[in-house]
Formats: structure tokens, sequence, C-alpha cells
């Protein structure tokens, strides 16, 4: 069964795409057709590419994996953030900084700062230092926590990237091509599938539709770790799925039955043969005329010519 039902995608209008002047020809083969101008993504592949990014991210989770949510344009910024707080992950929704993943060790560094001037604030630093001063350290403070704040906590690299539009957040994936973390990214008809690993064809610029292919996407590591897990899946699906799942059963014990049956039969064919073969054996020729034991030799194509009694006896005893 689909991660995320069908309604949900038409209802969030994952399926809209750009206008056909505005489109990447590699995308070609996700859409299904145009309509007013317009690019219509086939929901049928969205749905097939969801299952299988969901299941790589929930093996990279399994395995001990972090993954770092990327949304800096308007749409994603809000999707990023409460997919991350929902299963305890990492965070860039504002801006994402040059060298955030090749130039790690300078991030971490500018995250101690962000944390010496909480320290100052909290110790009562402030209170001596002049009042220009202080306001100076709350600007760079401020700066650093807009940028910084999802990753603060991120003390190693990520082992997932999961990004919203490869055209705006193309350093962040060239950045984890180097370093070969792979990208599951929401790409729409704009944009060029190859620079993410793992597709997932939809529509980037509404806030519902964004919303739902990242939230179920965010499904496999709360499933993995425990957390909340948000059901995209209509009841009507629900009972497809256990229907199916009923047909199975009662295919495989019709199955089991039928075997048996075979095995029955099977058996009295062997049984049946074997008395036959006892009769034949137990067959007196002794008692029969010449002319019924010639009968008998002449079915089992055995020559009697110029024989004697006790000769075709012998001959058919054989």
């Amino acid at each position: 069964m689909s991660v995320v039902s069908m309604n949900y995608l038409l209802e969030a209008g994952v399926h809209f795409g750009h206008q056909k002047r505005r489109w990447n020809p590699k995308m070609g083969e996700y859409i299904y057709t145009t309509r007013d101008d317009i690019y219509i993504i086939d929901l049928q592949k969205t749905s097939k590419c969801l299952d299988r990014a969901y299941d790589a991210l929930k093996k990279i989770v399994e395995d001990g994996g972090k993954v770092l949510f990327v949304g800096t344009k308007k749409q994603a910024m809000e999707a990023a953030e409460e997919s991350a707080t929902r299963t305890n992950m990492y965070f860039v929704n504002e801006r994402w900084l040059g060298g955030t993943l090749t130039n790690f060790r300078t991030i971490r560094s500018r995250v101690r700062r962000m944390e010496q001037i909480e320290k100052m604030d909290s110790d009562g630093t402030f209170d001596a230092l002049p009042k220009k001063e202080v306001i100076g350290l709350k600007k760079e403070y401020e700066k650093l926590n807009k940028n910084l704040r999802g990753i603060r906590d991120m003390k190693k690299l990520p082992q997932a990237l999961v990004i919203v539009d490869p055209k705006k957040e193309e350093i962040a994936i060239k950045e984890a091509r180097i370093l070969n973390i792979p990208v599951f990214g929401v790409v729409d008809t704009n944009c060029d599938p190859d620079m993410v690993d793992y597709v997932i064809p939809g529509n980037d610029d509404a806030v519902r539709s964004v919303k739902l292919l990242i939230g179920a996407l965010t499904n496999a590591i709360a499933e993995v770790n425990g957390n909340e897990v948000i059901d995209y899946v209509t009841e009507e699906d629900k009972t497809k799925k256990d229907k199916k799942e009923a047909k199975k059963e009662v295919k495989k014990e019709v199955k089991k039955e039928t075997k048996k049956e075979v095995k029955v039969e099977e058996k009295k064919e062997e049984v049946v043969e074997e008395k036959e073969a006892t009769k034949e054996e137990a067959v007196d020729y002794s008692k029969m005329t010449v002319a019924e034991l010639k009968e008998i030799a002449k079915e089992k194509n055995i020559s009697t010519t110029g024989m004697k009694k006790a000769d075709i006896i012998e001959a058919l005893s054989k």
C-alpha cells in the first residue's frame, strides 16, 4: 500500500506543474498531460517515487543516520521546521550558508560563538559591558541564531538531505554531492531531476503540497524513532488493503488444499499400481490352458512359436 492516498495528493494540488514554457525536458517522464497551458504531473508516478524514497530514508534512519531538512523558499520554511522538530532532526529554512557541509568546522565555530554570547547574557557579563557593545553582540547573536538555530545541535554531518526545489537549493545539493550524501527532493516540472538521488515529482510552489510530501517522508523517520506519525492514508485505501490481504490468505489456503488433494490422489494411484502388480504376481499360469497362456504372451510381446506349455509359463514368469 502507498504511503499517501491519491485523494490527499489531489486535494493538496500535488499534480499542478509549471507553465509549458517553463519546463525541463528531463521531467517529461513524470508529466501526465497539459491543461490550460500548465503541465499536470502523473500522480501514479509520484506515489511510486514517494514509496521508494520512504523505504530508502527509513533504511538510513534504521542504520542510525541523521537527516537535514532544507527548505529556504517561503512555501517550504514551515514544513522543514515542523518535520525536523517532530522527529528531533535538523533543518535550514532561512538561508543556506555556503560551506554548511563542506566547511563544517567553520560552521561549528559560529555555533560555539552563538552559545558564547548566550552564556554572556545569562551570567551577567552584559551588565559590565558598554551599552553600544551589548547592542552589537545582540545583533550578532540574532543573525547567527536566524541561520544556525536549526543545526546548532548537529555535531557531525548528516547521512541524508531532504530538500524542496533543487533549483533553489543548488548549493546545498552540490555540497551533498561532494560528500556523497544522498538527496531526497520534491521536484517540480521546471527542475532537473538528475540533481536529486530520490526524485519526488510534485508541486513545490503550494504550501499544502510541500507539507504533504515532506510530512509523508518524515513519517519514515518518525516510524523508526517512535515519534508522532501523521496518517496520510484514507479509510477507503485501508479497507482495500485489508481486502487484498484477505484474498491473498484465501489463495494460500486454496493452494494448500489443492496440494493436499494432489498428494492424496498420487498416493491412491501408487496403491492401485501396487495392487495391480501384486495381482500380476499372484497369477497361477499352471492352471491356465495353452491358448490362454499364448494370449497373455501375445499381449506381452513374447513369441511362443514351437514352445510347449512349460516353456511358455517359464517365459511369462521371467
